[in-house]
Order: structure tokens, then C-alpha cells, then sequence
């Protein structure tokens, strides 16, 4: 026999068979169970040259008379019960497998020396053999009642060998075939008997820690909580502790389950061959069974226990039926086969104890049949429920016809009413008048065994067509809620999908009755994902989750919610499924699952084609909003240049994207510049990119345009402009530059604010240098108040200037270096005696060929200026 060991792999720390090889053990258990199962019936059915005494097949100097066959060779010899037989023919015996080679000298009918013990008394009497087979209609029912227990266990074990609760289901079922067919067997002298009555013996040693095991796991794997502390009560005491901590984690907890019973049997044994009392129940010691009893009774008591504390009502159901269905059958086992034959010191009510067990395996049977326990479905076939209700009908018009025939015939003795006319007439006037009857049975079957899976299959694959052509968020829900709520018929179903602001998952829904929403990074979306599939939340421990999840989970069994599914490709978890209670409260199938599970994935295709759509649409929508962005910020910088006398200027702005935050501009601030009116030069930057940073340009342009209309200096236009822009946008700033070029006294007086130094190339000098810079150049917008100082500078004719962003010098290459100021300035030397426009297209052909055209992060815009 298998031993039966904590898993650590298997989940929650789940019990199963050991060994590389579960499937194959077990399948060798149970044919070598069949083997011994048969060899026991073959041989009670054999007939042989019997005394008719039922021995001990473990006792020692003699062979002891455990019960006599009724009618037997041995009682009508007069022997007794309790007797033991000492010799046979003219050899003494010690035990009862030397009895086989005595007997098998000697036939049927022969007379045989006998020598007993009774008491004190020693006497020897004669007995005439006689062909007996010790088959009985009760050890027929007991052969019966085992085989029945086998094909259950089989059947689940053929269906959900992985796990746990039923590998240790099958193995409860093989003991019981073996302790019913092989221990409740009548004993014989043949070696048979010795070997089948070992695995019965075995069988009942380990039967009751199976028993209390299961129940241990089934349905789910039972967890005491008795020394748990209550939220600010005392702590318990460490023993009581240590005692639920033993008991739910030791793995000497089932060590000491598996070994008390053998080492039991074997201290009486012991103690009864050392001269102490012995009292045997169908070969086992009192206290094996009592403890025997023991256990079930502790096995029953879980399975109560579980059916009192489940929360799942649908689950209470099975639970209760197989609660009744075993009580009715252990109740009367423990007190017919156990205390009764312990009290009074017989065991002829062994049968009233053994006949109710049937019970056990019928409603077992039924829970599987009609809730799918163990998650194992029984499909029941056309083929079968049609013959079923054909005979029936069949059955039913037979006995209609056979009635009326019978009723004619006592009322009347008419030819007319006994004649084959009148018979036949009659059956077809049934047959006519049943035979609507008979359509709206097949209807009714049909309807209730094959129209569910019909009707969902067919819109399963109409879901699978809608769901790949249906791309608008609101109809997919209702295709996956309400319609798959419908084809299941579940009270209810809720897709709870990523909300935009913070990721949390939601329902969707407001008021009293909507679930609560479930972060992002909560456990429970985590485990589903890592899981996935379905999850029932009966099964979720609360010190695993966290406050978000178990928050979620209370509110959602406050709605029978009682199943939550993923909805995910590609690792990433797109939504939640959280599956209600089915409306004729049954629990949900493994096939229901299966079906939930198919349409979540389907729905988790059809979410991200939707979410493609919809961002390929955002994107659209982006894109033409770009374009329009770009045309307004292109219109905003100078349509042409400034023609200033003495002055030659040109400028250029490439974004980094499809919209920038760079932009330079002039400005007339008293009058045209023509006629020798100051001219305004800004140059700005603003922090970010795209739309918001060329949404602050426009602001930060007008600003600065609208002050220095009213007042030119550069230090008064930026600290006005400074306090606007930091009440616009405090968590963007405009790196800016103000020059005002004073062509009369060919002078340029300037503030920086954050932006980076003008180059200065003088004519014949060769050298680029710094213009010098003022003394506070902190970006405008960055705090509120800050004095901006003025500097002015005189120029000279030949002068050549380079305004710039830091697009410029900061241009990353490949490898991510800066294109940096030393290049940027012998660039800028190298091609200064070029025009302008062929200037600017030089330094931009070297920082392009520094870039090797890598993806640029910063816009770059340059005003060139050359005096004369």
C-alpha cells in the first residue's frame, strides 16, 4: 500500500500520492487490490472438503474457533465456539495454515479424527467432511458493496488524477473493496484465505486515518484557526499555538495518523501473546476498532464542520448530501460492527452494520451525477436518455393496453370486445392518443439534458464572430456580461476594466450594489494573472491578500459573486471577469469554467483589438491635431525677416517632434526700424516638447510682446513676464533671451534668462567668443520673483553673432555624446565668412554628420546676425 505524504509542490501545501510516478502507483494499487479482490470471491465460491469451522488465521498453539458454519460438519460434531482444535487425523497443529495440507488428504464425506481443547477438557471427536462453499448471499452483497466502491474510485481517479482529495478518494475506495470483499470474508484453512485476510487486515488498519484524511482535504484542504489571535484581544496560550500550528503544517501530523492504528495491533498482539487477555472482532483487536471508530467519527465531524463554515451555498448542498448519506452509513457500521460485538461479546450484528454502507457509495455517486463533485461532469448521452424514455413509454402504452384489455374483458363477454379486431384497435387508439404525450416528454429531455449545451455552443461561436468584429468598448461588455450571464444562466457577471486616472480596476457602475474598486498592484489581479485561471474566492486565504483584495473579495461574496477570471494577452492583464452564482444555485462546473475561461480569452482579443482601434483613432485624431499645431506654430514665427540698414539676418527652428518648443522672433518696439527704430530679438526654450511646450511658447511670446510694447528694457520685460509664466505653469519654465539692437549706436542691450550664450566671431579675428553675460539667468517661470539685470554691448561692423538654443551644442550622437561647445564654435568659425544661409546649412551639416542622423531630444533654433 501506497504512503501517503505531505506534497510540498503541490498548492496550500495539498496532500498527494508520493513517488515519481502518482498515476502509475495508484494504477498498480488498484489492480493488484483487484487481483486480491478476486482471488477472495473465486475461492468463497470454490467447493472443498470443509469442516465447517471458521478459524483464527493468526492464533498460535491450536487453531482457535472463531464461529462455526450453521448446519456445518463441526456444530453438528458438536463443537463449540471458542474451542481449539489441537489435531487433525494424527497430526498435531500449531496454527491454522497447517490445517490445508492435513484436510487435502481427506475428501468429502470421510470421517476424520478431530482433537479439541475446550477449557481445561481435552477430548477428540469425529467429523465427516462434507463439500461446502463458503460464499454467501451476505458476502455476496459485501463483494458487491467493495466492487461498487472500486468503480466509483476508479472512475473519479480516471478523471482528476492530479488531485490530491481524489487520490486519496480512490485509495479510500480500494481499501474499502478490500476490507469488505477480503477481511468480512468466513475464514478457511487455505492459504487463500491467509493472504486475502492479511490485505483485509491492512485494508482496516489504514481505512480509518484515509477516511479522516479525506476530510481533512476534501473539498478543500481544512485549515484550524482555534488559536488565532481576536483583533485586540489577549494572546493565546503557546501551547495552543504550537498544537494549531502542528496541525496545520507538521508533516508528523499524518505520520502519526498512518502509524498509531499497526503499532495499536501490534502492542496487543504482543501483550496477548505474553499472557494477557485477548479479544478479537473478525480478526482485529477491541481497541483497533474502537479507534477505528474514532477516526470516523473525527472525519464525519470535519465534513460537518466544513458544510457548517462554508459560505458558498451552492457548495452546501453536495456537502450536506454526502454528510447524510455518510452518517446513515458509518452510524450503524460503529455501533452494529464495532460496539456492539466489543459489549457483548458476538458479532452477529456485523451484518446490520456492514448493509447501510452501501449508503456511502450512492451518495457519492450522486453527488457527482448531480453536482459534478470532484469537478468531474457525467455526460449523460442522447443515445442512452432515449432508450431510457422509449422503454418507458413502451412500458407505459404495454400496461394502458394490457388494462383496458383486462377491464373489457370483466364487463363484457361480447365478441365483438374479444376479438384481435377490437385489440388492435384499441392499442392504435392509445398509441394515437400518447403520442403527443410522447413528443412532449422528448421535448422536455431535450430541454433539459441537450438544449443548454446546443444553445451555448452555437452562441459561443456567434460571440467568437461578434467578438472579432464588434471593436466599440460598451457593446463588447454587453456581449461578455449580459449575453454570457444569459447562455450560463448566472445571477450575475461584471467586466471590470482599468480606469483611466489611476489603473484601478472597476465595474464601471456607481450606487450601493457596485463592487468596490481593485487597485492595479492589488494581490488578487496579481494572482489571477500568475494563475491563469479561474479563481474561486472560497478557496482564497485571507492572510494572503491584501486590504484592496480582501476588501474586494468580502464585498464580492456579498454579491454571490464566486469565481474571478482573467482577461489577458501577452502577460498583461486587460480586465477581470467576476462570475456570480449560476441561478439554480448549483456550483459551477469544471465544463462552466472552461466555457468562462474560452470567452474571457476571446474577450481579452477583442478588448485589445478594441483598444488598437481606439488608439489607432487617438492617434488619427493626434495626428491631424498635429498638423494643425504645426501650421499655427509655424505661422507664428517671422513670415520674413527685418530689413534693418547694416543689419543682414536669418533663422531657423527644426523641432525635435511634429511640434517643438523653440522659437525666436523681433519686434518693433518704437517705431520702424527702417527709419532707425530699436529692434527686439527673443529666443526662447520651453521646457518639455510637443503640444504643452508650444502651447507655453505662444503664452511666453505674447507675454514677453505685450510688455515690451509698453516698456523695451529687457530686465522690466522679464521680471513682468516672470510672474505670468509662473502662474500659467509651474511645473514648466521658458528658458529665454531678450536682445535689443540699437542700430543708431549699433549696441545690443540684452537679459538672459536660462538661455545659453551668443557666439560672437569678429571680422578678421577667427576666434569665437562669448558675449558677456548678465549676472542672474535663472529661466523665467521657475519662482516667482526674481530681479533680471541688463547688459550692453557695442558691436562693430563685420561682427558676426550665433543666437542658440541648446539643441545646438547638446546634439546627442549614437553613442550618446553631446555635440558640445568647442565643435558648435569651430563650426561656427569655420563657415563664418559664408552667407548666411549657407552658414546655417553648414553648422546643421556638422551636427548631423557628429549625430549620424540619431533621434534628437531638443529642439535646435539659430538666429544669425552680421553687422554690414
Amino acid at each position: 500500500m501506497s504512503v501517503l505524504t505531505p506534497d510540498p509542490s503541490s498548492p496550500e501545501g495539498a496532500v498527494g500520492v508520493t513517488g515519481r510516478s502518482p498515476r502509475r502507483l495508484l494504477v498498480f494499487v488498484g489492480v493488484l487490490a483487484c487481483l486480491l479482490a478476486v482471488l477472495s470471491v473465486v475461492d468463497m465460491f470454490m467447493a472443498k472438503a470443509y469442516d465447517g469451522v471458521v478459524p483464527d488465521p493468526y492464533s498460535v498453539g491450536g487453531i482457535f474457533v472463531r464461529d462455526l458454519v450453521p448446519g456445518g460438519a463441526a456444530e453438528k460434531a458438536g463443537l463449540r465456539t471458542g474451542d481449539t482444535v489441537l489435531g487433525i487425523g494424527h497430526h498435531m497443529l500449531n496454527k491454522a495454515a497447517e490445517a490445508p495440507a492435513e484436510l487435502r488428504r481427506h475428501g468429502a464425506g470421510e470421517a476424520v479424527d478431530y482433537l479439541v481443547r475446550r477449557g481445561e477438557d481435552v477430548f477428540e471427536t469425529k467429523l465427516i467432511l462434507t463439500p461446502f462453499r463458503l460464499g454467501s448471499a451476505l458476502y455476496f452483497y459485501f463483494a458487491f458493496l467493495g466492487l461498487l466502491f472500486f468503480v466509483l474510485g476508479a472512475f473519479v481517479i480516471s478523471r482528476r488524477a492530479d488531485d490530491p482529495a481524489v487520490q486519496v478518494f480512490y485509495v479510500l475506495c480500494i481499501l474499502f473493496m478490500l476490507f469488505f470483499i477480503c477481511r468480512l470474508r468466513p475464514s478457511s484453512y487455505y492459504w487463500i484465505d491467509y493472504v486475502v485476510q492479511v490485505a483485509g487486515t491492512l485494508a482496516l488498519f489504514l481505512l480509518p486515518a484515509v477516511f479522516l484524511h479525506f476530510f481533512l482535504l476534501f473539498p478543500k484542504k481544512k485549515t484550524f484557526r482555534f488559536a488565532d489571535r481576536a483583533p485586540g484581544g489577549a494572546p493565546p496560550a503557546p501551547w495552543l499555538f504550537a498544537l494549531q500550528r502542528f496541525l496545520n503544517r507538521s508533516p508528523l501530523l499524518l505520520t502519526l495518523l498512518y502509524t498509531l492504528p499497526p503499532v495499536l495491533y501490534v502492542l496487543q498482539m504482543a501483550g496477548a501473546r505474553g499472557g494477557g487477555p485477548r479479544r478479537l472482532i473478525y480478526g482485529a483487536p477491541t481497541l483497533n476498532w474502537i479507534l477505528l471508530a474514532d477516526y470516523l467519527i473525527l472525519g464525519l465531524l470535519a465534513l460537518a464542520h466544513t458544510w457548517w463554515t462554508s459560505e458558498d451555498r451552492a457548495a452546501r448542498r453536495p456537502i450536506l448530501v454526502l454528510l447524510l448519506g455518510t452518517v446513515a452509513g458509518i452510524v450503524p457500521f460503529v455501533v452494529f460492527a464495532v460496539f456492539f460485538p466489543s459489549l457483548f461479546r458476538e458479532d452477529r450484528y456485523l451484518a446490520w452494520g456492514v448493509v447501510p454502507m452501501a449508503l456511502i457509495p450512492l451518495t457519492f455517486a450522486y453527488a457527482i451525477v448531480r453536482f459534478r463533485l470532484f469537478d468531474v461532469e457525467v455526460i449523460v448521452r442522447k443515445s442512452l436518455v432515449y432508450a431510457i424514455l422509449t422503454a418507458v413509454v413502451t412500458g407505459f402504452y404495454a400496461l394502458c393496453v394490457v388494462a383496458g384489455n383486462a377491464f373489457v374483458s370483466t364487463v363484457s363477454s361480447s365478441t365483438l370486445f374479444s376479438s384481435p379486431a377490437f385489440a388492435f384497435g384499441f392499442g392504435l387508439v392509445v398509441v394515437l392518443l400518447f403520442d403527443p404525450l410522447r413528443r412532449r416528454m422528448q421535448r422536455v429531455v431535450d430541454r433539459l439534458f441537450f438544449r443548454d449545451r446546443a444553445d451555448f455552443q452555437q452562441a459561443l461561436l456567434d460571440m467568437s464572430r461578434s467578438v472579432v468584429s464588434q471593436l466599440e468598448r460598451p457593446k463588447l461588455r454587453a456581449l461578455l456580461t449580459s449575453r454570457t450571464a444569459d447562455l450560463l444562466r448566472l445571477e450575475s457577471l461584471d467586466l471590470l476594466l482599468p480606469r483611466g486616472e489611476d489603473g484601478a480596476f472597476t465595474d464601471g457602475s456607481t450606487g450601493g450594489g457596485a463592487l468596490p474598486a481593485l487597485p492595479m498592484g492589488a494581490v488578487l489581479p496579481r494572482l489571477v494573472l500568475e494563475r491563469g485561471a479561474p479563481v474561486r474566492l472560497a478557496e482564497l486565504d485571507g492572510w494572503m491578500l491584501d486590504a484592496d483584495s480582501r476588501a474586494f473579495v468580502a464585498a464580492a461574496k456579498r454579491r454571490f459573486v464566486t469565481v474571478v477570471l482573467p482577461l489577458a494577452t501577452h502577460g498583461k492583464l486587460l480586465g477581470l471577469l467576476a462570475v456570480g452564482r449560476k441561478r439554480s444555485e448549483e456550483e459551477l462546473s469544471r465544463e462552466d469554467l472552461d466555457h468562462l475561461l474560452t470567452i474571457a480569452n476571446q474577450g481579452a482579443l477583442g478588448l485589445e483589438a478594441a483598444g488598437l482601434h481606439e488608439e489607432l483613432t487617438r492617434r488619427a485624431e493626434m495626428e491631424r491635431d498635429l498638423d494643425i499645431a504645426r501650421e499655427i506654430q509655424t505661422s507664428l514665427f517671422p513670415r520674413e525677416l527685418p530689413r534693418v540698414p547694416g543689419v543682414s539676418f536669418f533663422g531657423v527652428s527644426r523641432p525635435a517632434r511634429v511640434v517643438g518648443g523653440d522659437f525666436y522672433d523681433f519686434l518693433e518696439v518704437d517705431g520702424d526700424v527702417r527709419g532707425g527704430g530699436r529692434l527686439g530679438l527673443v529666443v526662447g526654450d520651453v521646457s518639455g516638447k510637443s503640444i504643452p511646450a508650444s502651447l507655453l511658447m505662444v503664452a511666453a511670446k505674447e507675454i514677453v510682446y505685450a510688455r515690451a510694447m509698453a516698456d523695451p528694457d529687457p530686465g522690466v520685460v522679464f521680471r513682468e513676464a516672470n510672474r505670468r509664466l509662473y502662474d500659467i505653469k509651474r511645473r514648466m519654465f521658458v528658458s529665454l533671451a531678450y536682445f535689443l539692437l540699437d542700430q543708431k549706436a549699433l549696441s545690443l542691450t540684452y537679459a538672459f534668462g536660462g538661455q545659453p550664450t551668443p557666439l560672437l566671431v569678429r571680422a578678421g579675428s577667427g576666434v569665437a567668443v562669448e558675449i558677456p553675460a548678465p549676472a542672474n539667468r535663472l529661466p523665467l517661470g521657475a519662482f516667482r520673483d526674481v530681479p533680471y539685470d541688463t547688459v550692453t554691448y557695442y558691436l562693430s561692423p563685420g561682427d558676426l553673432l550665433l543666437f542658440y538654443t541648446d539643441g545646438l551644442n547638446e546634439a546627442m550622437s549614437a553613442e550618446m555624446a553631446p555635440y558640445g561647445d568647442e565643435r558648435l564654435k569651430a563650426s561656427f568659425v569655420r563657415h563664418a565668412k559664408r552667407p548666411l544661409p549657407e552658414l546655417a546649412d553648414e553648422l546643421l551639416e556638422d551636427i548631423r554628420q557628429f549625430t549620424q542622423d540619431a533621434e534628437q531630444y531638443d529642439d535646435q533654433t539659430f538666429v544669425l546676425m552680421r553687422i554690414g
